[in-house]
């Protein structure tokens, strides 16, 4: 009986020995587990608090395309304390390059001044226009029957798109084509990636990768006529022919057969013609956007160019103080036509060639139309939202890869998130 009592009190010791050690580990490794799960918790809720910011920064910008982006007003935000902890945020706008940069601090806990954690998120927002990040944007079908083309830039059409023609080549991709994609000419090759949400008929080679479906973010982009009316820089109310002229130190324009120069002002110019036809031409310097509207017959059309003259429509170049046809040196145009957009090459002789830059968007239901010598060329450098139906020899598009660094004023802007990080 005494042996088997010194057996059990050695084996009680043996335990004392190894159990209660272990015990305690077991309890201090749970605390330390509870405090690491409920820091864990502390820091996703903070990372959740400054991520709202970002959020509802990117809620109010898809809300808007044309306001609010750069404005201190729109962009401030005050301290708020959402239930757990607390989020704050700081902007810094770079309108010129139409950025902006948010710093995004969420704080954990009741006391804003003492959280128990803290978050902060740094991003960059980059607004982009449609009308200057894509060379061609057609809302409808489309095809494309002339042989030997080059489309240069990003190609966007919401329905479907025919290609009959030889030898057709979409340079700078992607193409995304909102139905049914159909090829049936021989050789036509796709630079780039093709995206398309129908069916695809023929082989076209494709150098990028292709994928059957429509990216989700693509809404067609539109014109808000009371936001012109309302920033507009200079109103015409009659029908007018505008010379926009660029000279080292100064940029001007003219509204022919009246003795009126207008200054072109450095942050940008809107020009707005209330139910009138615009006639445009000449060199222009500086940024420059201009706008019809149309509420009664047929007013709001824009022509460029004039049928008894050379009046090519091109930017000034301050290396030569010559002519250029790329936004490079900052100078660039947008005519925003609600009832018709025409090219006018000269057709008296000795005819010419015509030479027009930047971005062309109609807002009637009918293509642009281009009218010239059918011994000469036109040619358009930037962008373009319909089929040009033309009696030219040929056209030429050559879109402009710099219009997005210098896009002309008050269009419509998607918010890219370029960057964003939590630390």
């Amino acid at each position: 009986m005494v042996k088997r009592r010194g057996i059990a009190l050695v084996v009680v010791n043996l335990l004392a020995v190894f159990l209660i050690p272990f015990v305690i580990y077991l309890m201090v490794t749970s605390n330390n587990f509870l405090k690491t799960s409920f820091r864990e918790k502390q820091q996703k809720m903070s990372s959740s608090l400054a991520s709202g910011v970002l959020v509802d920064f990117m809620r109010q910008f898809s809300q808007s395309y044309y306001e609010g982006h750069y404005d201190a007003d729109a962009l401030s935000r005050n301290p708020v304390f959402r239930s757990v902890g607390f989020s704050s945020v700081d902007t810094e706008a770079d309108a010129p390059n139409h950025r902006l940069f948010i710093h995004a601090s969420g704080q954990y806990g009741s006391n804003a001044a003492a959280p128990l954690s803290n978050k902060s998120l740094y991003g960059a927002v980059q607004f982009i226009s449609d009308l200057t990040d894509y060379g061609t944007l057609i809302d409808g079908a489309f095809t494309i029957s002339a042989p030997d083309t080059t489309y240069y830039g990003k190609w966007w059409i919401t329905g479907n798109l025919s290609i009959s023609g030889n030898n057709v080549t979409f340079m700078g991709g992607p193409l995304i084509v909102g139905g049914n994609l159909t090829v049936t000419g021989s050789n036509v090759r796709i630079n780039g990636d093709l995206y398309y949400n129908g069916t695809l008929t023929g082989s076209p080679a494709v150098s990028g990768t292709s994928y059957n479906f429509y990216p989700s973010d693509m809404v067609y982009p539109s014109l808000k006529d009371t936001y012109y009316r309302v920033n507009c820089n200079y109103k015409i109310t009659t029908d007018r022919t505008i010379r926009f002229n660029a000279h080292p130190s100064s940029s001007t324009f003219s509204l022919i057969g009246t003795t009126i120069t207008v200054p072109v002002t450095e942050s940008g110019m809107i020009i707005y013609g209330e139910n009138v036809n615009l006639t445009l031409y000449g060199t222009v310097r500086g940024r420059v956007t201009v706008v019809t509207s149309n509420t009664s017959g047929s007013k709001g059309k824009i022509t460029v160019g004039l049928s008894d003259q050379n009046a090519d429509l091109l930017y000034y170049n301050p290396l030569t103080a010559g002519t250029t046809t790329s936004a490079v040196y900052g100078n660039s145009l947008a005519a925003l036509s609600s009832n018709g957009l025409t090219f006018q090459g000269k057709t008296t002789s000795p005819s010419s060639d015509l030479k027009v830059c930047g971005v062309f968007f109609n807002l009637s239901s009918a293509n642009i139309s281009a009218s010239g010598s059918s011994s000469k060329k036109m040619y358009l450098y930037g962008t373009r939202n319909k089929p040009v139906s033309t009696s030219f020899d040929s056209s030429v598009y050559t879109y402009d890869t710099w219009l997005n660094s210098f896009p002309p004023p008050g269009l419509p802007e998607r918010p890219l998130l370029v960057t964003w990080h939590l630390r």
